[in-house]
């Protein structure tokens, strides 16, 4: 008789007709959101210097995201127009209302906004070191917008064949551009351009993944983990704060290699039927990431106005129970947007732009009756 163990098998155990969903990677996304929260909390904290880690929870995100886009859209026939516009519909309707809604809001409540944030186009006005009025850290959303506008193009259009060799080339593209612009007074840590790499490097993986390579390629995904991480400690002990240029460009291929590798590992192993999952996986599934993982865009989104505001506020609370009751206070105003606000938008998306079957790779979930089958109600609501 199997155990529980024994029946908690990866999702892709069991050949249904439906998109691929990872329950695992909803708890990466969580932890992409905490590291940058932790980031931005930490800035006056002494323990700032370690706490710059954090911020390449932007890098996991990108990565995510190229893996994710990358493996909806090798699903579709190639040149195929109507996955097309399924797409730019269903991201329409997961991104733009909470976007469009926080900067409205930040002008009801008497803020300054440039224009530029209407268009996705702060990035480009950060990296001319043109003045803006508008929250910061919206430059990774206006990357992955103009990604957006690209990619299916690529993806749908570009010669399957080829489709590696392209990614290839985008990625070398991105690291010479880092370097180009090293020598200017463009900064280009916010370019599009500079960044494509990490989501180049998450679509490699998709596109590995649809050819069912993963599993094959475990010992290799374990040296890039090795090397990943040596490489960041290296660059950070040696050259953090120092502002060397070659630094600037190459830094981000140690973060995009380590979180390429994990990904690649928590995708490839415990799959198989009747294979075990891991403790990793168990804990990336459970109910508290997953729930953080489902409302983590609202986190991103909301973080620095609440802990700009919030802490303040406490009183002389100990730093350790402000940093907690700033973090709980993200979690429910990102619970009650996405419940009560971007639901209403995600719930049209099956209406206005039903799924197609997939038609290029398998794809595998368990039978509804299966432990991990996810009830519909909350297939839903996912953030995905």
């Amino acid at each position: 008789m199997q155990t529980n163990d024994a029946r908690a098998v990866n999702a892709s155990a069991w050949a249904l007709p439906t998109r691929p969903y990872f329950p695992e990677l909803d708890g990466v996304r969580a932890i992409a959101a905490l590291m940058v929260m932790a980031f931005h909390y930490s800035q006056d904290w002494y323990w700032k210097s370690f706490m710059i880690f954090g911020q390449t929870g932007v890098d996991l995100f990108f990565v995510l995201s190229g893996f994710l886009i990358t493996l909806i859209l090798l699903q579709a026939k190639p040149g195929d127009w109507g996955e097309m516009r399924r797409f730019y519909i269903r991201r329409t309707l997961r991104i733009f209302p909470l976007y469009y809604g926080y900067l409205a809001l930040v002008l009801l409540l008497g803020g300054a906004m440039s224009g530029w944030y209407w268009f996705y186009a702060q990035n480009i006005a950060m990296s001319l070191q043109i003045p803006l009025s508008g929250p910061y850290h919206f430059w990774s959303l206006a990357v992955e917008e103009q990604f957006y506008l690209v990619w299916p193009l690529l993806i749908l259009f570009a010669p399957r064949r080829r489709l590696a060799s392209i990614l290839g080339g985008t990625i070398f593209l991105a690291i010479v551009a880092r370097i180009v612009l090293a020598h200017t007074n463009i900064d280009g840590t916010q370019m599009t351009i500079c960044r494509m790499d990490a989501l180049a490097a998450g679509s490699l993986l998709a596109y590995f993944y649809s050819k069912r390579m993963i599993e094959r390629a475990r010992k290799l995904l374990w040296l890039g983990v090795a090397v990943g991480l040596v490489t960041m400690g290296v660059e950070w002990r040696m050259t953090h704060g120092t502002g060397l240029l070659w630094v600037q460009a190459v830094k981000y291929c140690s973060s995009e290699l380590l979180y390429v590798s994990i990904i690649g590992l928590v995708i490839g192993i415990g799959t198989g039927i009747g294979r075990p999952i891991t403790p990793v996986h168990r804990l990336l599934r459970s109910s508290p990431m997953r729930a953080l993982g489902r409302v983590s865009y609202g986190m991103y989104v909301f973080h620095p106005a609440i802990f700009g505001w919030l802490p303040e506020h406490l009183g002389h609370l100990p730093l350790v129970l402000k940093a907690c009751v700033s973090f709980a206070a993200v979690y429910l105003v990102s619970v009650a947007s996405f419940y009560g606000f971007e639901r209403w938008f995600t719930m049209l998306k099956d209406r206005l732009a039903p799924e197609r079957l997939p038609v290029n790779i398998p794809i595998f979930a368990p039978p509804e009756n299966h432990p991990l089958a996810e009830p519909a109600p909350l297939r839903m609501m996912k953030g995905a």
